[in-house]
């Protein structure tokens, strides 16, 4: 079966919402009917077998078969262990306390990601980031907060990273003087930010290499990006979780640092000195002034 991200991008409009609905709901697949599965979709039954034809599947059963797969292999300890003993706080309930409930998806988001993806690829995408003249950061929406903590992180200990697009920072300036040795890490999740897909699509053209993370293989990052890394953002509420994401930015930075070394560790040191010259750390013994806080 074929389920690269080339592939799926190939795919017509319909069976690309047929695959979409797939990957976000392969339980539903997986112990309901054809019938019901077109119903809850809201498209026609047969176009998910016309799915599993185009993915190199012989029918709608196969299809079937890996999503069972799929919800069997995603059944994970550490997740249940956290729900376990969550629960046990609110022992009268009869199902787990919402806290429970987002903190056992979150960490099952996190182990998918880890399951999934390619320690070797995300390696050559921090190799990249780390060699780079400059690093610049889309972001919009939901993910802009993660950016500006992803860029405020990175400038730590590395110096270059920028989010693009910033109030009073005019984009065409910013994006006039980008190349091919600089690099971009953009993030989008469905519903996916025209504006960070048309800022993406200028950095390609530029020439960036561009390392995406996004939430799964139909994201229309994939087809603007190097390097695409999927993460789950299956929350108990409406909204799409972002902790999964934050963390894994966390870990590209922490590898990128750790392709920087010493380099990176004298940054740190310098940065944190200057935050001792400007009183930035807040520090007991000197804000405390005849028993009085001074937090001037």
């Amino acid at each position: 079966m074929d389920l690269s991200a080339e592939r799926l991008q190939a795919l017509s409009p319909q069976l690309r919402r047929a695959a979409r609905f797939i990957l976000e709901n392969p339980g539903d697949v997986a112990t309901r009917s054809q019938r019901h599965v077109a119903e809850l979709s809201q498209l026609p039954a047969p176009t998910f077998t016309r799915l599993a034809r185009a993915v190199g599947l012989q029918n709608y059963d196969q299809l079937r078969d890996l999503c069972r797969e799929d919800v069997l292999r995603n059944k994970t300890i550490l997740a249940d262990r956290a729900k376990s003993l969550i629960s046990k706080v609110n022992e009268n309930a009869e199902e787990p306390s919402l806290i429970g409930r987002h903190a056992t998806t979150a960490i099952r988001n996190l182990e998918h990601f880890v399951e999934q993806t390619d320690a070797n690829k995300l390696s050559v995408a921090a190799r990249l980031l780390a060699d780079a003249r400059r690093v610049v950061l889309i972001g919009e929406m939901s993910s802009r907060g993660l950016m500006d903590y992803a860029s405020y992180i990175a400038n730590m200990s590395v110096t270059g990273w920028k989010v693009l697009g910033r109030a009073g920072e005019g984009l065409s300036s910013e994006l006039a003087d980008l190349g091919s040795r600089d690099a971009c890490v953009v993030t989008a999740v469905n519903p996916y930010s025209t504006r960070s897909l048309k800022i993406a699509k200028h950095i390609v053209d530029a020439k960036v290499p561009v390392v995406a993370i996004t939430d799964n293989a139909l994201s229309p990052l994939v087809t603007l990006a190097d390097y695409s890394f999927f993460v789950d953002t299956k929350s108990p509420q409406f909204f799409p979780s972002h902790v999964a994401l934050m963390v894994v930015l966390e870990a590209l930075v922490d590898m990128v640092i750790r392709e920087r070394g010493t380099e990176a560790q004298k940054h740190i040191a310098a940065v944190e000195r200057q935050n001792h010259i400007l009183n930035e750390y807040w520090q007991e013994n000197l804000a405390i002034n005849k028993g009085e806080l001074n937090y001037e």
